[in-house]
């Protein structure tokens, strides 16, 4: 038992150290709320709205949609007494009526939004008829309904969110109207003369946990419900804070206040969001992070994404118990771990909710029979003993300790951050009744999580003053009341504006936005990982009374009927528009539900609508828009058609190098030097493309758009004009930077434009542009080569881009990329922008990109400028790293290449993108040094294959519309690819020629496939708000293996060939031929038989070995996709 209580010495934690932790924490809040975008995320509900529900009475539809329940039912809110009885204060202040709860089952989660709404629709419909025959419900008539949501959001009002990507096992998609799937998932299902719902609130869980606490536990004097905690499947806090604590870009516009109160006091409810990255610090620096959190933490999906939670809450705890049983029983016990039950050996095959249970006197049995039913034995060799399961059980107990001191400690914090809590013990001057709302399974059944949570929480205040704390013993209801009793809106007393607030003649007062820098809040509530079930009956709220002495003094208000400002009409989920009702918009001061009695129903039924030219919602055609960012239909035609010819320009330009590089090296008398062509172009275009990246995402997408077009533009006239091979190849390196952000912008405006949804088939005409254009500039950039001069491949493109650059000005709306963030001005960008990781990453691209062009080629292994370009690298690319891990806006977020589904996803494609344009670069120059054809024959053997890329690339974004499925493409493309590289190896002098155009197919189709699936693929795994920094990376990785495959083949080739030559080629010139046929290609046609022969033979097993080289990396790209997997897309 000793050696055992050693070991977990890292997990023990006292008294002193919970106090230091609970005053960094409310330091690192304080930092959270003022700086963080990500954490301390406000709601459009004000504190007055949040005080004013008490007396509220009604009965409302409810439903509550977790990560492993649903659970509907009607609430019955009791306001200050029960019908037809006296007030009384220890009555319950309201019920849940004809409640049920489903098992949200695996296959539901894993298929698209379609089918999971509208399974939720059909458990709605039968809670709704279940009312109607058991509660009177009366029939067609508005039903609302108040919905929690434990998943991320951007919540746009009180009855709008808009779903982010939800995460935990969900494959629902990003970008989904949550309010109008949920009544079109009912309207599906429910029965002629069924009540109509009307979605009134919508509500993230935490912030339901505060809402219904305050209901429940109204403020008098002395008495305030300050915080809402959750601690279950995952861990967060909601609370009231002042406006004046939050970032400017997070404040809302419209405030309502009290009578007497200054701007800067208002509170919000604030989620927190206190579990993920932000709140690490702390705890690192008390030394609270032991080994085995790390373990834990590196084997999620988001290495160092939620230490906190990962500490205290959810399936976690279980995880953590089974990795430290493992270490104590290989490690102290110096056993095989090999023979411990499966599931000891299993990620999370230990549960928290089998822990919960695993104490001494448990009523469940004894610690051992419990241990042996749970984690049967599959070796005959192992076998449970007392002692064992004993400490299996103090494990869990020393885990639920920690966890509790963490949660107590984080309880203090924040309120302390809230100033909610004295700074000090002469700040007292009364008695005050803090309490703190809390719901969760952990929290109220893990062990003794609850009372000792209690117990620190009473150390760490008494620590510093004297305080108790206590625990009622009623017990209140949970989240899936807390969007209901909201009911009766703020005093009428209460002062507010709204932008679209036209008549002020209720006597509401301006406040002027500007004295705080106020600016529309974008609100993105982030998830609460769900990840263990918790029971309808065990997620009851209760609450914990915290006694304290405030500084501050209670303002009262006197509660008041309030209506929201009205709209005409508003579209039902089929499609037709009621124009005889009036529905209520609601606003920051719209309560979240308000009880419409039958008089104020028929009131309402008989007003007629206004008519309003501007509102969508009556408009049938602006309803059908599918696209984002608020343009038209031919807005977006003329915007997306802008884009194809960007497109295609770029596309066309960087293909033209492989059919006619020959010709232009030549003509410059510099064949050796033919990688250059390429390389610069894309060197600069890796370099340029995550720079562009985020600088559009603070300057919006226009200006750095149409810069880069003006930029292509100049640079491609200077390619016409280039007077010297190093003049040419300066002028390509031009062309990349432009043509980068072309493509990278291009990429990211279709991103903001079209929901993921709906984006394979527009992918799909992106890629038929691209195939188009790739065919394009293979096949003509010889021929024009040939017969009009090279010089006529770069200037016909110039009136093109001319026109391009016209359109983009006028088209291209100034506002789009922003998504409601203040535009910053370029000094303001430049001020966050990640100079030392793009200059750091330049560096190491173009050091090793200059090594590899140089080394055996131009210059020998051993000249200096490679061997100074290779260690360049070798010390820029591990000093990049270093800086990105601690950049505030990294260029390349490391996260998103060290984790899987994202790393693999970015891995093979730029194995793909290292493939295409090695193969695109070496075919011709098989074609024109081993067959010894012209480089217009060379480029009309590329057609065939370049438009069955074209073709395949099209057809998989249809495809993946249509089936929904993700993962085909991937393995179907790079399991092609590998075929058709082995083929490229194959080929041999003497084949009919549709041999040749044969063996290019496969990797032409793998490509085809790939590219696009794999787009597709890591957009559905990223988040909205992620979608510029995931294209910016994904381009990156691509760009660098467009590089690297021109560089390092060109490497491969020019090495083997040197080899080759002086191996077969003999004869008094040798010197001189191989000199020759070094620097151009066309000269081995005019060589003698007797050494045109030996060079061909010389070329042929040069590339034969590249393509062997090729065929090693396009398995190496097949591997990495197998264990991908990815979610199925929903309709739209």
């Amino acid at each position: 038992m000793a050696r055992l209580d050693d070991f977990l010495q890292p997990l023990a934690i006292d008294t002193l150290t919970l106090f230091k932790l609970s005053d960094e924490l409310a330091s690192t809040f304080r930092a959270l709320s003022a700086e963080s975008l990500d954490q301390f995320l406000p709601t459009p509900i004000s504190e007055p709205i949040l005080r004013s529900a008490a007396g509220n009475h009604g009965r409302f539809l409810a439903i509550d949609i977790g990560g492993s329940n649903l659970r509907a039912g009607f609430v019955e809110l009791l306001g200050n007494q029960r019908p037809g009885t006296p007030a009384n204060e220890g009555s319950p202040r309201l019920n849940l009526l004809l409640e049920r709860s489903w098992p949200i089952e695996e296959h539901l989660k894993n298929q698209n939004s379609e089918s999971l709404f509208s399974w939720i629709g059909e458990r709605i419909a039968e809670v709704v008829t279940n009312g109607c025959e058991t509660l009177g419900l009366l029939l067609d008539a508005e039903l609302p309904m108040g919905v929690t949501f434990s998943f991320p959001m951007q919540q746009k009002s009180l009855s709008e969110a808009v779903l982010m990507p939800m995460g935990k096992g969900f494959a629902v998609t990003t970008n989904l109207d949550l309010a109008g799937h949920l009544m079109a998932g009912y309207e599906k299902h429910k029965s002629p003369g069924m009540p109509i719902i009307k979605i009134a609130a919508i509500a993230n869980d935490s912030v339901a946990t505060l809402v219904s606490f305050l209901y429940q536990f109204p403020s008098k004097p002395r008495q305030k419900a300050a915080m809402g905690l959750i601690v279950g499947t995952g861990s967060n806090a909601t609370l009231p804070l002042k406006l004046s604590s939050l970032h400017e870009s997070k404040r809302p516009v419209s405030i309502s206040i009290l009578p007497g109160q200054e701007v800067a006091d208002v509170k919000i409810a604030v989620n927190t969001e206190w579990s993920i990255r932000g709140s690490a610090p702390p705890l690192r620096k008390l030394g609270l992070i032991s080994q085995w959190d790390m373990e834990l933490d590196e084997a999620g999906e988001i290495p160092g994404f939620q230490p906190l939670e990962y500490m205290t809450a959810g399936r976690y705890l279980g995880e953590l118990a089974r990795l430290i049983f493992l270490d104590y029983y290989g490690s102290v016990l110096k056993l095989p771990v090999s023979q411990l039950p499966r599931k000891m050996r299993e990620r999370f095959g230990l549960s928290t909710t089998f822990l919960s249970h695993l104490y001494p006197g448990s009523p469940k049995g004894s610690i051992l029979r419990l241990v042996e039913q749970e984690l049967e034995s599959e070796d005959a060799t192992f076998s449970w003993t007392l002692e064992l399961a004993t400490d299996l059980s103090r494990i869990a107990k020393a885990i639920e300790v920690r966890a509790a001191g963490i949660i107590a400690a984080s309880t203090i914090g924040l309120l302390r951050c809230a100033d909610e809590l004295p700074s000090s013990d002469a700040d007292r001057t009364e008695k005050t009744t803090l309490a703190v709302g809390y719901t969760g399974g952990c929290i109220q059944h893990f062990q003794d999580y609850l009372a000792d949570t209690q117990r620190f929480i009473d150390d760490i205040l008494r620590h510093e003053f004297v305080m108790t704390i206590e625990t009622p013993n009623d017990t209140q209801r949970g989240t899936m009341a807390g969007a209901e009793p909201i009911a009766a809106g703020p005093p009428r007393s209460s002062r507010q504006r709204s932008r679209d607030d036209g008549d002020d003649s209720s006597g509401s007062e301006e406040i002027d936005p500007n004295q705080l820098d106020m600016m529309l809040s974008r609100s993105v509530q982030s998830a609460v990982p769900v990840l263990e079930p918790e029971s309808f009956q065990h997620s009851m709220l209760r609450n914990t009374r915290v006694h304290s002495r405030s500084r501050s003094r209670r303002r009262d208000a006197t509660v008041s009927p309030f209506r929201g400002r009205r709209h005409p009409s508003t579209a039902r989920p089929n499609g037709k528009v009621p124009g005889d009702e009036e529905l209520a918009i609601p606003d920051e001061e719209t309560p979240l539900l308000r009880p419409v009695s039958t008089e104020e129903g028929e009131n309402e039924r008989s007003s007629s609508p206004s008519s309003d030219p501007d509102d969508d919602s009556t408009d049938p055609a602006k309803s059908k828009n599918p696209y984002l960012g608020g343009v038209s239909v031919t807005h977006f035609w003329l915007l997306f058609l802008q884009i194809n010819a960007n497109y295609f320009i770029a596309c066309f330009d960087s293909t033209i190098m492989a059919s006619s590089h020959p010709v232009i090296t030549s003509y410059f008398g510099a064949a050796n030097s033919a990688s250059w062509l390429s390389t610069a172009f894309l060197l600069t275009s890796t370099s340029f493309q995550p720079m562009v990246g985020g600088l559009s995402d603070a300057l919006g997408r226009k200006p750095p758009y149409v810069i880069s077009t003006i930029i292509f533009l100049f640079a491609t006239v200077w390619c016409a004009a280039a007077q010297s091979m190093t003049s040419f190849i300066f002028a390509r390196a031009l062309c990349g930077l432009g043509a980068g952000g072309m493509l990278t912008l291009g990429s990211i405006l279709v991103s903001d434009l079209v929901p993921i949804e709906i984006r394979g088939a527009y992918q799909s005409y992106v890629n038929m542009t691209y195939g188009l254009a790739s065919m394009s500039g293979a096949a003509l950039g010889g021929a024009m080569a040939d017969y009009l001069g090279w010089r006529w491949e770069f200037g016909i493109q110039v009136p093109l881009i001319m026109a391009c650059l016209a359109v983009a000005i006028l088209v291209v709306p100034n506002d789009i990329g922003l998504a409601g963030r203040k535009k910053q001005t370029l000094r303001e960008a430049m001020r966050t922008f990640d100079f030392k990781g793009s200059f750091l990453m330049s560096s190491a691209v173009t050091s090793l990109i200059l090594g590899l062009t140089l080394g055996g080629n131009v210059l020998p292994w051993s000249h200096p400028i490679v061997i100074a370009s290779l260690v360049g690298f070798a010390v820029f690319a591990p000093l990049f790293i270093f800086v990105e891990t601690r950049a505030e806006k990294p260029i390349m977020p490391l996260h998103l290449i060290f984790k899987s589904p994202h790393m693999n996803l970015i891995f093979s494609n730029h194995i793909a993108a290292f493939l295409s344009n090695a193969i695109l670069f070496n075919v011709p120059l098989f074609f024109q040094g081993v067959l010894l054809t012209t480089a217009t024959t060379s480029g009309l053997r590329l057609v065939v294959s370049s438009a069955l890329s074209s073709m395949c690339g099209t057809a998989t974004g249809f495809l993946i519309s249509y089936t929904r499925r993700l993962k085909w493409p991937l393995v179907s493309g790079t399991a092609l690819t590998m075929v058709g590289t082995f083929c490229l190896a194959s080929m041999q002098r003497g084949w009919p020629t549709f041999l040749y155009i044969l063996c290019l197919l496969p990797s032409a189709a793998g490509s085809g496939f790939q590219f696009p699936g794999t787009f597709m693929a890591i957009l559905s795994v990223s988040e909205q708000r992620e979608q510029a920094v995931v294209t910016g990376t994904l381009m990156l990785w691509r760009s660098l293996g467009q590089v690297l495959g021109v560089a390092c083949s060109s490497l491969v080739v020019q090495n083997a060939l040197w080899y080759y030559l002086e191996e077969f080629v003999t004869g008094p010139e040798k010197e001189d031929v191989v000199a020759r046929v070094r620097k151009s290609v066309e000269v081995i046609r005019e060589l003698p038989l007797e050494y045109q022969g030996s060079v061909v033979q010389s070329y042929e097993a040069a590339l034969r070995v590249t393509f062997l080289f090729c065929a090693v990396l396009a398995t190496v790209s097949f591997l990495l996709i197998v264990p991908v997997r990815l979610p199925r897309l929903g309709k739209r």
